[in-house]
């Protein structure tokens, strides 16, 4: 009879796995496809500037071209904004600094409730804007888990600490 192997071995389904929990997994995720649905939108519309000024100018009418600049310009900056702040907690959340899921919860939050706002301001919701919606409560849902703040917690810390 071959001998079995030892069940103490690294592909032991019943040992835990070190390593990144499936909460921190799902929130570094979920920052990445943020970051890049948000930079992604700021380099095609910083592209198409002035169709979509042209094409926001044209849907009101009675108000001045310039609304429509600043509207679009404020959007562009919001996008890369919290692209970048999404893009910068996710690689120090897979670095495991708790810094990082503090940022996190602040960008999604935040993200979350401007986005928000600014529907019930407009009295439309778009696909987009209910996509970055799901995204953000998941996001804060995952960063808030018990096990996310418990694998931070006992990660690297900043330099000025050691």
């Amino acid at each position: 009879m071959p001998a079995r192997p030892s069940s103490s071995g690294p592909l032991d389904p019943a040992q835990p796995r070190p390593g990144m929990p499936p909460s921190a997994r799902v929130a570094v995720g979920l920052l990445v496809g943020l970051a890049l649905l948000l930079l992604l939108n700021a380099l095609l519309t910083s592209l198409t500037r002035e169709a979509v000024v042209d094409a926001l100018a044209a849907a009101q009418p009675d108000s001045p071209r310039s609304d429509a600049e600043r509207v679009v310009l404020a959007n562009l900056v919001q996008a890369v904004v919290f692209g970048g702040l999404a893009a910068v907690s996710a690689a120090g959340l897979a670095r495991r600094h708790g810094w990082a899921r503090w940022s996190g919860l602040a960008t999604t939050a935040g993200l979350g409730v401007l986005t928000l706002v600014a529907t019930l301001l407009a009295g439309g919701v778009a696909v987009s804007t209910l996509l970055v919606l799901v995204l953000c409560a998941a996001a804060v849902t995952s960063l808030a888990a018990r096990t996310t703040a418990a694998w931070t917690s006992s990660g690297p810390r900043s330099r000025a600490t050691r």
